[in-house]
């Protein structure tokens, strides 16, 4: 149940059409708690308390309770007179709350408010299922051998990929303690996070810890679905833990400093995410268990392939907070799903801090050449809409990583 709310939630924040079926969803509930709800009340109530009209004249010689009484406290039930008077209250309860549950406005409600809302929820659960894509064998490979050399870590809710170890790499200090730059990546629509293997471990040998966000069973990016501000919190303890233990001979004061980030969907997200905690007075950070370490939300934001949706998606980022927010949005010249007009372009720019936002573009490449699961997206009726890439696989990861590189580490220059 939790699930299909969370699909809901999901959906109805990204399609307008959802609105109307939510509107009569929610009166359905309404009509419910006013009209039937107070008469299995006082069915329950009226079975424990004396009653007026339980009088030798409301039973009928052959030992039938007379339909004025079940009316007293029915009033979908007009003839109701065959209800035998039990010799056991809970019986009578069970049938009088049966009259009650199955009258004509139960009906109305089921049919006229909650079907539209339940057949458009499990049509898109049919098009959730239907768009699930693996990854590609390569990538499966990479983080197998990272796992193996100790440089990535499997966990239930993420894969946790590690800089390289030499102290010398580890150059970035603050207040005393050795700071470790971070990401939190949340995948796009329906894709298994072991395709970002390639790009997250490109990413960390450059100095950058990287957790891709494993977002099973449904794969949707959203606060509902794993990706809120609540998750990141949990994130933060037990990836922030994880890192602090693969530094423990090196260094026993970090400072874990995650920022977001996400492909597609998992991209606004990410920008969803960072709005929710602007609600603070500063960002959400943890004390790790050795208390000399402390794992943390940054102020930077990168969006791969994302951003021609704008309004009720994209949150107004223009805000003024130390240190500044700053954001990279990274596309494909050639993706056949984000194609952005000047308008959308300003519009998204509107959003966005105005001096500190980064919208590049890498020629020749489409949408789902930001991570490794071509084999699985040629099988898909979907295919065509990812756009013609005009360049290798390798070439559009290797400039994503070499923008999405320079742009974390520019902050602490």
């Amino acid at each position: 149940m939790r699930l299909l709310k969370g699909l809901v939630k999901c959906f109805s924040s990204y399609d307008p059409s959802w609105s109307q079926p939510l509107e009569l969803m929610s009166s359905g509930v309404k009509i419910g708690l006013t009209m039937l709800a107070p008469t299995i009340a006082i069915i329950l109530i009226g079975s424990i308390l004396p009653s007026s009209t339980m009088t030798p004249a409301s039973i009928n010689y052959d030992g039938l309770l007379s339909s004025s009484l079940v009316d007293s406290f029915s009033p979908y039930t007009s003839q109701a007179a065959h209800i035998a008077l039990p010799t056991s209250s809970i019986s009578y309860i069970r049938r009088l709350c049966t009259l009650s549950i199955l009258s004509p406005v139960t009906f109305d409600i089921l049919i006229r408010h909650f079907l539209p809302i339940m057949r458009m929820t499990l049509s898109r659960l049919v098009v959730v299922l239907m768009s699930r894509k693996s990854a590609d064998d390569s990538a499966k490979a990479i983080i197998s051998q990272r796992v193996r050399s100790g440089r990535a870590k499997r966990r239930r809710g993420y894969d946790l990929y590690f800089p390289p170890k030499q102290v010398d790499k580890l150059k970035i200090k603050q207040r005393g303690k050795v700071l470790i730059p971070s990401l939190f990546f949340f995948p796009g629509f329906g894709i298994d996070h072991t395709a970002y293997s390639d790009v997250a471990a490109r990413i960390s040998d450059c100095g950058i810890a990287v957790a891709v966000i494993s977002l099973e069973p449904l794969r949707l990016a959203h606060e509902a679905l794993g990706g809120g501000i609540d998750d990141i919190r949990r994130l933060l303890r037990v990836a922030g833990k994880d890192v602090s233990k693969y530094y423990k001979h090196e260094t026993s004061s970090l400072i874990v400093e995650w920022n977001l980030g996400g492909h597609s969907m998992g991209a606004y997200n990410a920008l969803q995410a960072w709005a929710a905690s602007d609600d603070e007075s500063e960002l959400p950070s943890v004390i790790l268990k050795n208390k000399k370490s402390v794992s943390r939300m940054g102020s930077d934001i990168v969006v791969w392939a994302g951003g021609n949706l704008v309004d009720g998606v994209v949150p107004n980022l223009r805000i003024n907070r130390r240190p500044p927010l700053r954001v990279l949005v990274l596309n494909g010249s050639k993706d056949g799903i984000v194609k952005m007009s000047p308008q959308q372009k300003r519009e998204l720019l509107s959003r966005l801090p105005k001096s500190t936002t980064e919208l590049r573009t890498i020629k020749g490449a489409n949408h789902s050449g930001f991570a490794s699961y071509d084999t699985a997206s040629k099988k898909s009726s979907t295919f065509a809409m990812n756009g013609p890439r005009t360049i290798s696989l390798e070439a559009q990861h290797s400039e994503a990583c070499s923008q999405t590189i320079r742009f974390l580490l520019d902050r602490y220059k």
